[in-house]
């Protein structure tokens, strides 16, 4: 990944962490607002790291604080799959629109 797509990788996920740890909190004052922010951002990390969290880690004798960062590590991870897969899929068809037809 180039410099400024990791950035914005990070401060997305960053963003999206610091919102959903501030709605699960006792800090409620931005409500629903946080709780959007933090599923959009997060997107599709959250969904794809709660579910095989819930599907294989669930019933073990992990308890829901370790579970919970366990899940922020799979997000992550998974996310930065997706980013990685769509800068580079960018990056392809950028050099594609961008090549010189054939003389």
């Amino acid at each position: 990944m180039k410099r400024a797509v990791l950035v914005a990788f990070l401060v997305c996920q960053l963003a999206g962490e610091m919102a959903s740890w501030l709605v699960s909190g006792d800090f409620r004052a931005g409500g629903p607002w946080l709780w959007v922010i933090s599923v959009i951002l997060l997107l599709p990390g959250d969904v794809a790291a709660s579910w095989l969290i819930e599907r294989f880690l669930w019933a073990s004798s992990l308890n829901l604080h370790q579970l919970q960062w366990l899940k922020v590590i799979g997000e992550i991870i998974i996310n930065a799959a997706v980013w990685m897969l769509i800068a580079a899929s960018a990056s392809r068809l950028n050099r594609r629109l961008n090549r010189k037809p054939a003389q």
